[in-house]
């Protein structure tokens, strides 16, 4: 019930309602009474008269109904006349855990946004995520599709058009870390901590249009850097945020984070792709078999030999399951459909290996030949010059050696 309601029904309670020769008498003996105490001080003035209006019963009840008309017209005209000052705290305030959040995150000059979905329980700890890659943050893997469990976790290369399923803690740390960064109250409670410090210049305004967010700007002094985080004033909540790189005086952006849809239910379809991976694809299973060779006591550059040496020796033996585990952990009906037609029977030579930084620290790019057989038993010699081998892929067995490219 509204408080105008609540008084309403308090002054219909009295019931009173004076006659006009009330009103005259009352009036009549305050008007008495000033006469009488014309020659008293002033200050005993106000108190006598209001003594003498308050000995009646009707005027006690009228003046309380007034009384109360004039405190409920002083809040409702302060609460239509002033505004709340928006604090930090509100924010901090606003969501001490967020079980759903759907964020979008634009680079400077590319329009498509990397895409987040993330669930989480009661005390902060992911539970589940979904996000999404476009092509310009990794442009030799093309777009990626990635969801993450404890259980497992999925990768559709669209471009490579492969699907990939595997563990990892990795993708667990850095969903984490991407969660506490769209926590109002720990990104709002780390503000305040590197003010305190003297870390950033924070600076706060509050547009009087209520329907228009707060902004707090945030100045990195030590780096030439920007945060302007914008807040919904209803809600105190983080709608949107920009970072600017500072350069020769001028702000530059650098990119932008969008909030949607805090603790609105995910689906839970959404934290599996394995039922929007169309026929056809192929599929790495990390998950449910050993992939790659052991590197034991090899220095890298032995490694990367072997593992080609033992690729193309496991052709020559018909071992298609074992050249499948090499080659990314694919099937042994697929690396026989793409591989078996070469009949390669005989390695000639592996190596040497070298660095081949582009695809991670420990990737080497591996020269070998190989002899193929014809049908009709004629061979010829096939070389391959760039052979990409590496370790670490699989985050689990960090010391199994893949090829996962350069064929």
């Amino acid at each position: 019930m509204k408080m105008e309601e609540k008084i309403e029904r308090l002054i219909k309670k009295i019931n009173v309602t004076p006659r006009d020769q009330m009103y005259d008498k009352t009036l009549n003996d305050a008007l008495g009474a000033q006469e009488k105490s014309k020659n008293t001080q002033s200050a005993q003035l106000q108190p006598n008269i209001w003594r003498i209006i308050m000995n009646s019963k009707i005027t006690k009840f009228a003046t309380a109904a007034a009384v109360i008309l004039i405190v409920v017209l002083g809040i409702t005209f302060l609460e239509k006349t002033t505004q709340k000052t928006y604090a930090i705290e509100q924010t901090i305030e606003a969501y001490n855990t967020i079980h759903y959040l759907y964020v979008k995150e634009f680079k400077a000059n590319h329009d498509e946004p990397l895409e987040f979905w993330i669930k989480s329980d009661d005390q902060g700890r992911i539970e589940k995520a979904r996000y999404y890659l476009p092509e310009h943050v990794s442009p030799e893997d093309g777009s990626k599709l990635i969801t993450w469990s404890p259980e497992k976790a999925e990768l559709f290369f669209k471009r490579k058009n492969s699907y990939l399923i595997f563990q990892s803690n990795r993708i667990e740390g850095m969903m984490q870390y991407f969660l506490r960064q769209s926590q109002p109250k720990l990104v709002m409670e780390k503000l305040l901590k590197d003010q305190e410090a003297g870390i950033v210049d924070i600076d706060i305004q509050q547009p009087k249009q209520k329907h228009k967010p707060v902004t707090i700007t945030v100045t990195y002094k030590a780096k030439p850097r920007k945060t302007i985080y914008y807040i919904n004033q209803a809600t105190g909540l983080i709608t949107f945020v920009e970072y600017f790189d500072i350069k020769d005086n001028r702000d530059v952006l650098a990119g932008t984070t969008e909030y949607y849809d805090y603790n609105v239910p995910i689906n839970e379809k959404m934290f599996s792709i394995a039922d929007e991976v169309h026929k056809g694809v192929t599929k790495l299973d990390w998950l449910n078999q050993l992939i790659g060779i052991p590197q034991e006591d090899m220095t890298d550059e032995q490694a990367a030999v072997e593992t080609v040496r033992q690729f193309f020796q496991a052709f020559v033996d018909h071992d298609y399951k074992k050249a499948g585990l090499i080659y990314s952990g694919i099937s042994a009906e697929k690396i026989k459909e793409k591989f078996a037609y070469l009949n390669i029977t005989k390695v000639i030579s592996v190596g040497p290996a070298t660095p081949y930084p582009e695809c991670g620290e420990h990737s080497f790019s591996v020269i070998c030949a190989v002899e193929l057989t014809s049908p009709e038993g004629q061979t010829r010699t096939r070389r391959f010059g760039s052979i990409k081998a590496r370790c670490g892929d699989d985050e689990m067995h960090p010391d199994r050696w893949i090829i996962h490219g350069g064929l």
